[in-house]
Protein backbone atom coordinates (compact mmCIF):
# COMPACT_ATOMS: atom_id res chain seq x y z
CA UNK A 1 0.00 0.00 0.00
CA UNK A 2 1.21 3.64 -0.95
CA UNK A 3 1.81 6.54 1.49
CA UNK A 4 2.15 9.64 1.51
CA UNK A 5 5.29 11.11 4.06
CA UNK A 6 4.68 14.73 5.05
CA UNK A 7 7.95 17.35 5.28
CA UNK A 8 7.70 18.58 8.42
CA UNK A 9 10.37 21.61 8.95
CA UNK A 10 12.87 23.23 6.98
CA UNK A 11 14.36 19.63 5.80
CA UNK A 12 12.69 16.92 7.46
CA UNK A 13 9.79 14.35 7.25
CA UNK A 14 6.83 13.03 9.57
CA UNK A 15 8.11 9.99 10.97
CA UNK A 16 11.76 10.20 10.05
CA UNK A 17 14.91 10.23 12.31
CA UNK A 18 17.55 11.45 10.22
CA UNK A 19 21.16 9.37 10.60
CA UNK A 20 23.98 11.41 11.50
CA UNK A 21 27.79 10.54 10.15
CA UNK A 22 30.45 11.72 12.38
CA UNK A 23 31.23 13.98 9.10
CA UNK A 24 28.28 15.96 9.93
CA UNK A 25 26.18 14.48 7.14
CA UNK A 26 22.75 13.21 7.53
CA UNK A 27 20.52 10.64 5.83
CA UNK A 28 16.60 10.99 5.83
CA UNK A 29 15.11 7.69 4.27
CA UNK A 30 11.74 8.85 3.56
CA UNK A 31 10.68 6.15 1.97
CA UNK A 32 12.50 2.79 2.08
CA UNK A 33 11.96 -0.59 3.29
CA UNK A 34 10.26 0.20 6.24
CA UNK A 35 7.15 1.35 4.25
CA UNK A 36 6.65 -1.67 1.80
CA UNK A 37 8.82 -0.12 -0.74
CA UNK A 38 10.46 -3.53 -2.09
CA UNK A 39 12.27 -2.16 -4.64
CA UNK A 40 13.71 1.43 -4.54
CA UNK A 41 14.33 4.35 -1.24
CA UNK A 42 14.26 7.43 -1.85
CA UNK A 43 16.75 9.68 0.85
CA UNK A 44 18.00 12.91 1.26
CA UNK A 45 20.99 13.90 2.44
CA UNK A 46 22.30 16.93 3.92
CA UNK A 47 26.13 17.72 3.55
CA UNK A 48 27.39 21.00 5.60
CA UNK A 49 29.36 23.28 4.15
CA UNK A 50 32.89 21.94 3.28
CA UNK A 51 32.29 18.46 3.84
CA UNK A 52 31.57 15.76 0.74
CA UNK A 53 29.93 12.66 0.41
CA UNK A 54 31.69 8.99 0.89
CA UNK A 55 33.76 8.97 -1.98
CA UNK A 56 32.31 4.89 -3.79
CA UNK A 57 32.05 2.86 -6.20
CA UNK A 58 29.17 -0.39 -6.58
CA UNK A 59 27.20 -2.07 -8.60
CA UNK A 60 23.62 -0.15 -8.38
CA UNK A 61 22.28 3.55 -10.08
CA UNK A 62 21.85 6.70 -8.18
CA UNK A 63 19.54 9.10 -9.63
CA UNK A 64 19.95 12.08 -7.56
CA UNK A 65 18.08 15.68 -7.42
CA UNK A 66 20.01 19.03 -6.15
CA UNK A 67 17.70 20.49 -3.65
CA UNK A 68 19.70 23.33 -2.12
CA UNK A 69 23.38 24.70 -1.96
CA UNK A 70 26.42 23.87 -4.68
CA UNK A 71 28.61 21.15 -5.40
CA UNK A 72 31.34 19.47 -7.40
CA UNK A 73 29.85 16.28 -8.75
CA UNK A 74 32.76 13.62 -9.52
CA UNK A 75 31.63 11.09 -11.83
CA UNK A 76 34.52 8.60 -13.23
CA UNK A 77 36.68 11.10 -13.83
CA UNK A 78 35.05 14.32 -14.80
CA UNK A 79 33.74 16.85 -12.56
CA UNK A 80 30.70 19.25 -12.82
CA UNK A 81 29.29 22.08 -10.81
CA UNK A 82 25.88 21.33 -10.17
CA UNK A 83 22.84 23.15 -8.36
CA UNK A 84 19.44 23.56 -7.45
CA UNK A 85 17.08 21.20 -9.82
CA UNK A 86 20.01 19.63 -11.49
CA UNK A 87 20.10 16.21 -11.85
CA UNK A 88 22.83 13.59 -11.53
CA UNK A 89 22.88 10.33 -13.10
CA UNK A 90 25.63 7.91 -11.10
CA UNK A 91 26.40 4.40 -13.52
CA UNK A 92 26.83 1.08 -11.78
CA UNK A 93 30.25 0.64 -11.20
CA UNK A 94 31.21 4.43 -11.45
CA UNK A 95 33.19 6.29 -8.91
CA UNK A 96 31.39 9.10 -7.54
CA UNK A 97 31.36 11.96 -5.05
CA UNK A 98 29.74 14.84 -3.88
CA UNK A 99 32.05 18.19 -2.68
CA UNK A 100 29.76 21.18 -1.33
CA UNK A 101 30.84 24.29 -2.87
CA UNK A 102 30.81 27.50 -0.69
CA UNK A 103 28.88 28.60 2.41
CA UNK A 104 25.65 26.79 2.16
CA UNK A 105 25.04 23.21 3.04
CA UNK A 106 24.40 20.93 0.29
CA UNK A 107 20.64 18.78 0.23
CA UNK A 108 19.54 16.30 -2.44
CA UNK A 109 17.45 13.88 -2.91
CA UNK A 110 18.85 9.89 -3.91
CA UNK A 111 17.38 7.10 -5.28
CA UNK A 112 18.74 3.66 -4.41
CA UNK A 113 17.79 0.20 -4.56
CA UNK A 114 16.42 -1.22 -1.33
CA UNK A 115 18.08 -4.80 -1.71
CA UNK A 116 22.01 -3.06 -3.15
CA UNK A 117 24.97 -4.58 -1.18
CA UNK A 118 26.64 -1.83 0.93
CA UNK A 119 30.16 -0.17 -0.09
Amino acid sequence: MGLVRRRAGDWGWDGVAPREYASGAERHTIIGADEGARDVELRYFRIPAGGASAFESHPHEHAIVILHGRAEALLGEEVAEVGPGDAVFVASQEPHQLTVVGDEPLGFLCTALVGRARP
